[in-house]
This record gives C-alpha cells, structure tokens and sequence, in this order.
C-alpha cells in the first residue's frame, strides 16, 4: 500500500513578495512555515483518522514524520503500517480474547508470564502454534485523512507564510 501522494503549491506570489526582503530573512521566513504546516498537518491527520478509526492521536502522532530536504522544500511521511494492538491502549483479558482502547480481539491473548505487559497474541492456525502478534489495520483510514488534509495544506501554507512574512517586515522595520 505504498503510494507516493504528492501535493505541489504554486508559490511564485509569495516568493514575489519575499524577494522584497533579503535572503536570509526570506529563507527564515520560509523554514519556519514549512515546520509550522508540518505541526498543522500533522494534528488534522491525527484528528481525521482518531475520529473515524477509534485510534488514540497519541498513537498516529508517532508516525508522521517531516524532513526538511532544503532551504525551500519540505516531505511529510505517513507510516500506513498496521498497529499492535498494545498501542491501542491497556490490553484486558476477557472470557472472548482482548480488550484493548476501545478494540475488541477475538482469541487473543497476552503471555503474563513472559511479559504482563507485552504484546497481544491469536493463534496462526488450528494448531497449538504458530501464534502470531495482533496487529489493526488502519491503512485505508489514515490515506482517506491524508489527502483530505493534504488538499487543505496549500491554503493553510500561505496563511502561515503571510504571518511569517509579516513577523520579519515587523522585524527588518524594527517594531519588534
């Protein structure tokens, strides 16, 4: 499910804008936009995907990732890997299996002896073993969300970078 999105903003009007600054300021102005849509996007996807999934954000957080490539570009990295059900919150052993958040895993089970507090585990087969980890698939969730964030991004990329700009006009004339 390896799917490469990509979003690209036509930014010629603000980098008309930020060349009336010199370039240190503009590259300031810049990388602090892109860290601060990181930040945004980062919350919408976790929000988007907890309110439809039932995932904790403490979870989804984890897995988006921004590099800064250079001065003037940005990546984010959504991990869309299945979650163990452990991360899901406290797992509970019932008569059934597992209650884990707010997850229910049909004949599972945690090994107390082992590690009380480790992962959850269901039978592979019919046989006594194998015995594999369980594991909740969030993917088509989390790539609905992150392209719906991902269309709002630009909008919210220029918002950011007119306050960024505005910060260092204030600043270059001394107000601040």
């Amino acid at each position: 499910m390896s799917e490469t999105l990509r979003v690209e903003i036509d930014v010629d009007e603000t980098f008309r804008i930020l060349r009336q600054l010199n370039r240190k300021a503009m590259q300031n102005a810049w990388r602090r936009t892109l860290r601060k849509t990181h930040v945004w996007i980062k919350g919408q996807v976790a929000k988007a995907v907890s309110k439809n999934s039932k995932i904790p954000q403490k979870v989804l957080r984890s897995r988006i990732y921004f590099f800064l490539k250079s001065y003037d570009t940005g990546k984010v990295w959504l991990g869309l890997n299945a979650v163990e059900a452990e991360r899901l919150g406290y797992p509970r052993q019932t008569r059934s299996g597992i209650t884990a958040g707010r997850f229910r895993f049909q004949s599972a089970w945690v090994m107390k002896r082992a590690a009380p507090d480790g992962p959850v585990y269901r039978r592979a087969g019919k046989a006594r073993l194998p015995y594999e980890r369980v594991r909740y698939d969030w993917a088509d969730a989390g790539e609905s969300a992150f392209r719906s964030v991902a269309a709002l991004a630009e909008q919210r990329l220029l918002t950011i970078l007119k306050q960024e700009v505005n910060y260092e006009i204030q600043k270059a004339i001394g107000a601040r």
